[in-house]
């Protein structure tokens, strides 16, 4: 484990708060040993939670290491609830299902208050996450929550799918079970006819226990899966209500970038047209003339000297 040695800069700390701590003292006002102890002690605790302070985090980054936590176990628990989901829809003969079915129950409602929890922390990160920073920080911190925003986001849709998923193979086994239930209530209608026939003829009748079994097992399962299929669905729309307004700081970042691409046109155009100024005061700069003035100037000034040479002499 790594450790750091801060001995020298607690005494640093320290004494530089013993002198202020008998600097603000008055030689005149009563000082005392225990006074000048107990005033000392809060000018060292003063400095110690200030120089504490400056050293910490910004109070956002607690909130980026809750959200990235919570984000590793929703995908850890969306893995076991997928297992769940190939477990119960596998066909099967004892009293088990029940029990998955409870499993998938608690583990899709501690998916949705994992999810509601990092919306929480997000809002949190937006809403007082830098107050007290620079421009910097709370542009920094904007982009963070961003960020994390489309993790989430893409985690809830991933979630959202998966229930789909489930909750429509669910209806497929349903509607998958119709023709036997056809079976069993053409059976039943024969066996009815073949009683009435034995109650005639003097002979008892009704169903075996066999088949007594195989109905209230279907019935039983049948009220199971529609239960089942209700709470998924509710599961679902919560997850929408929770997609939705993940999907506003996701606009709010699209929002951003087409204002930044904005702001690079621009600086593009402005930069076509200096090019364009520098051109043209350089050709202003060669133009003709400029040199035609400049000729007309020396030769003015050559005729003058000849002038001048020749009335001296």
């Amino acid at each position: 484990m790594a450790t750091r040695d801060l001995t020298r800069k607690y005494v640093d700390y320290r004494t530089t708060a013993k002198i202020i701590g008998r600097n603000s003292l008055s030689p005149l006002s009563g000082y005392t040993m225990d006074s000048g102890l107990l005033e000392d002690a809060s000018q060292d605790s003063n400095t110690g939670w200030a120089a504490a302070r400056m050293q910490l985090p910004p109070a956002w980054v607690d909130l980026v290491d809750r959200v990235d936590t919570l984000t590793a176990q929703i995908e850890a628990k969306m893995k076991e609830l997928e297992a769940l989901h190939r477990k119960r829809l596998l066909v099967g003969f004892d009293d088990s299902e029940a029990a998955r079915e409870r499993d998938i129950d608690f583990m899709t409602q501690e998916i949705t208050g994992m999810l509601r929890e990092a919306e929480s922390a997000l809002k949190q990160m937006g809403g007082g996450g830098a107050d007290g920073g620079g421009g910097t920080e709370k542009l920094v911190t904007r982009n963070v929550q961003k960020s994390m925003a489309k993790r989430i986001q893409a985690l809830s849709i991933e979630f959202r799918a998966s229930q789909k998923h489930y909750m429509a193979q669910l209806k497929a086994q349903k509607s998958g079970a119709a023709p036997l239930f056809d079976f069993l209530a053409a059976g039943h209608d024969t066996l009815e006819t073949e009683r009435r026939a034995r109650e005639e003829n003097g002979m008892e009748g009704g169903f075996t226990p066999e088949q007594l079994a195989v109905l209230e097992e279907q019935e039983v399962t049948t009220a199971e899966r529609d239960r089942e299929i209700q709470h998924i669905a509710r599961s679902i729309e919560e997850l929408s209500q929770i997609f939705r307004e993940l999907a506003v700081l996701v606009i709010d970042q699209g929002t951003v970038l087409d204002r930044i691409d904005f702001n690079m046109e621009q600086v593009v155009e402005h930069t076509k047209e200096g090019v364009h100024q520098l051109v043209r005061a350089e050709e202003s700069q060669k133009s003709a003339k400029a040199t035609r003035c400049i000729v007309c100037l020396l030769c003015s000034i050559f005729v003058m000297v000849l002038i001048l040479i020749i009335k001296h002499r």
